[in-house]
């Protein structure tokens, strides 16, 4: 019926406008991870700070280096997390559990969402940190590092590091959400 109906359109509106986000802010995320990375796995203090990380790479790979390198991961990762993450919460704090919970159902709803956004795009996270941690030449093809990942390290290479993600990820999506719901509470 018509209510059926809403319910279908509001679904895809949402999962429309998270995936949407999530295209977005993957051109903003993509250059700092791409510095943060860097500044991460580099040996011998190889740069003094991230101005000097940019600046190296301006100038070895020029905008297209900063901008672009692991930029097709980084879209893969966000545009399905984002999805999944609005969905999920969406879709929790609807149900009568989360109604019964009242103020901490944010905290615990919040904490669920962020796991499942991490967990079926971890490997694809992992993935974009390789490709990330290249410089100069040609881009890594992720497709082609995920090959040889798989190949020197096996599955469980796509998801070392996935417990300190989960715990981070309950922590800052509980709080975040939990902080978004007191602050509409007071505003509106």
């Amino acid at each position: 019926g018509a209510a059926a109906e809403v319910a279908a359109t509001s679904f895809l509106a949402l999962l429309l406008a998270a995936s949407f986000s999530g295209f977005v802010t993957s051109f903003l995320v993509a250059p700092v991870e791409r510095v943060k990375v860097m500044m991460q796995a580099q040996q011998n203090s190889l740069y003094a700070n991230e101005l000097e990380c940019i600046q190296a790479v301006l100038q070895n790979e020029g905008w297209t280096g900063l901008f672009s390198r692991g930029l097709g991961p980084t879209l893969a990762r966000e545009v399905p997390s984002y999805a999944i993450y609005f969905v999920v919460y969406g879709t929790l704090m609807q149900t009568p559990t989360a109604e019964s919970l009242g103020s901490v159902a944010p905290l615990l709803c919040g904490a669920v969402s962020g796991c499942a956004c991490w967990i079926p795009v971890y490997p694809v996270d992992v993935v974009k940190t390789l490709v990330q941690n290249t410089e100069g030449g040609e881009e890594a093809n992720p497709i082609d590092v995920a090959m040889q990942l798989y190949q020197d390290e096996g599955i469980g290479a796509f998801f070392n590091g996935l417990t300190p993600k989960m715990l981070r990820a309950s922590v800052n999506h509980a709080v975040t959400f939990w902080v978004y719901d007191l602050m509409m509470g007071v505003l509106v």
